[in-house]
């Protein structure tokens, strides 16, 4: 009898003490796929993920004028975000300018 692999992934995550490792890469990696979706590739270019750590996605941004951008979209950011991973996993996010 065979079995998903998707049944036994997050038991071996969690096993190997990698899960937080791995969400916060999922993370990250949606951020950037919801950045380009909103601005394109030309703003993308000009932040970075530094971090994501106690449900705080840490940005770093080239522009102040950026930053206040993405501040007026945080909340719709999150939304999008947690609504992929199916829990607040994203509480805030805070830009380092």
């Amino acid at each position: 009898m065979f079995h998903p692999l998707s049944k036994f992934l997050p038991l071996s995550l969690k096993k190997a003490k990698i899960e937080k490792q791995v969400e916060a890469t999922m993370v990250c990696q949606e951020f950037n796929k919801i950045i380009q979706n909103i601005w394109g590739e030309q703003i993308y270019d000009q932040m970075k993920v530094i971090s994501f750590k106690d449900k705080i996605l840490t940005v770093a941004i080239l522009s102040s004028i950026l930053a206040s951008e993405l501040q007026l979209k945080q909340e719709e950011i999150i939304k999008k975000i947690n609504l992929k991973f199916k829990k607040d996993t994203v509480e805030r996010l805070r830009f380092l300018v």
